[in-house]
């Protein structure tokens, strides 16, 4: 499947323009998304796997746990706002065609005090199916806190 710059162009100004988080284009349609962190890929990756396949992607953040799930989904083009560099170390050795605004060393927390907790949960991971299966267990353990504390 071959692209335009018009396509690459496409994905980039409706992130902008559209206040998402993350875009998707292929074949003339669009997958939008405002949700934070690895949610919009992690969801396409359980409904919809075969739209990513070949996909144009336009993110927001992308740290090392993004950048595996979207190898995973088998994208062609991915634009971040903000990449980090353990991101980038596992895009080098894909077939992904990158670009990015912003390096960083890491991508932060929420709370800025730290290292984002899906990309320290798979710092030492390369494959891509089990970062998946790593990164659906500690959103599990997250929610199941979140509701704890809720709970109090």
């Amino acid at each position: 499947m071959v692209y335009s710059m018009d396509q690459k162009n496409k994905v980039t100004e409706k992130l902008k323009e559209g206040g998402y988080s993350f875009v998707l284009y292929k074949d003339g349609e669009w997958s939008t998304s405002e949700k934070r962190g690895i949610a919009p890929i992690m969801e396409l990756l359980k409904e919809n796997k075969e739209l990513l396949r070949g996909a144009y992607v336009a993110d927001k953040v992308i740290g090392k746990a993004a950048a595996l799930l979207l190898i995973e989904g088998g994208i062609s083009y991915l634009h971040a706002e903000i990449i980090s560099e353990h991101a980038i170390e596992v895009l080098q050795n894909s077939n992904i065609e990158y670009e990015y605004q912003e390096l960083v060393p890491y991508i932060v927390n929420r709370s800025g005090d730290g290292m984002c907790p899906m990309e320290e949960t798979v710092l030492d991971v390369t494959d891509t199916k089990i970062a998946f299966e790593l990164l659906q267990e500690k959103i599990k353990k997250m929610q199941a806190a979140m509701q704890a504390q809720n709970m109090k």
